[in-house]
């Protein structure tokens, strides 16, 4: 289905303004199920939340939803599918992931005030969403077997935490166009301050920054010159391209190029290196130097770390 495109993502990635630009930039009509859902709710008597809660139990809601969706792959085209699972049931289109930072995502949806969601407070917002995105995922492995979270489903997987709406369209549209020639492209784009280091910063760099910042240029972050990632727990790990993540920070450059090495807890990295062993690694003292080297604090940290 070379000519739909679904867009999936966590709660506050900011799917419905990306859609909305999108839409613009391709002139392709735009469907979103999330507006279903919310109308399910409605005529229930229920918020989002109790409806996901109840439908763990009564599957008429979700067939409702996917037949919807499965219809739009077989009778639309030039579409834009803003859906959670639309890539699961349309799997020949542009399959696209928005991430987001969850205390961004919180942020953003206490700023909307949905009537549907009572968050008292930006801390109130993360709970839930926290909550919510648990309910989902679990009765998304229950019904269909799939983790939607695992960015390894998806064509395109952006982060969207500090970028705005028309540049992640833009992003989504360059990467289409080129899925479309069947050129390669970066299939993972992060902002530096979503990456967590593995490697003190002196070690990679020395103390000098600055040489780092005038030797590497924004020419060098392209699709040929993507960093090393890993998952764990949530969290995206930077294992390799450290170098180049301080010069794009220095260089105000959002979103760069990444290759997802694993999302596997148990991945073996290097040598007696696990993903586990290598994220549990990971002290204050070197998250503190690379916020210092990239000049920001980190929106949250990892569990493990002890504080």
């Amino acid at each position: 289905m070379k000519d739909i495109i679904t867009l999936s993502g966590d709660i506050g990635s900011g799917k419905s303004s990306v859609t909305g630009c999108l839409a613009n930039d391709i002139s392709f009509d735009v469907v979103g199920t999330g507006k279903i859902q919310r109308s399910i709710a409605e005529k229930r008597g229920m918020t989002t939340l109790e409806l996901n809660k109840v439908s763990q139990t009564d599957r008429s809601i979700d067939d409702e939803i996917d037949s919807y969706v499965v219809n739009l792959g077989k009778t639309r085209h030039r579409l834009i599918v803003d859906s959670r699972l639309a890539w699961h049931f349309i799997p020949e289109s542009f399959k696209v992931f928005l991430s987001v930072d969850p205390c961004i995502g919180a942020e953003r949806v206490f700023a909307a005030s949905r009537s549907d969601e009572n968050n008292a407070s930006v801390a109130s917002a993360f709970d839930n969403n926290m909550h919510r995105q648990g309910l989902e995922d679990e009765r998304f492995r229950k019904l269909y077997g799939i983790n939607f979270r695992e960015y390894q489903n998806y064509d395109l997987v952006i982060d969207t935490s500090f970028s705005s709406p028309e540049a992640i369209a833009t992003k989504i549209k360059s990467c289409f166009d080129l899925w479309l020639a069947n050129q390669p492209y970066a299939k993972l784009w992060f902002n530096p301050q979503r990456l967590i280091p593995t490697r003190p910063v002196r070690r990679c760099i020395g103390s000098d920054y600055d040489i780092v910042f005038n030797a590497i240029s924004e020419s060098a972050f392209d699709a040929a010159c993507p960093v090393d990632v890993f998952v764990h727990s949530g969290f995206v790990y930077l294992w390799d391209g450290h170098k180049r993540v301080i010069a794009s920070k220095k260089s105000g450059i959002d979103l760069i190029p990444a290759r997802l090495l694993s999302e596997a807890v148990d991945c073996d990295l290097a040598a007696e290196r696990t993903a586990t062993s290598v994220a549990n690694g990971i002290d204050v003292s070197l998250l503190h130097d690379w916020e210092q080297a990239l000049g920001f604090t980190f929106k949250r940290y990892p569990e493990k770390v002890d504080f």
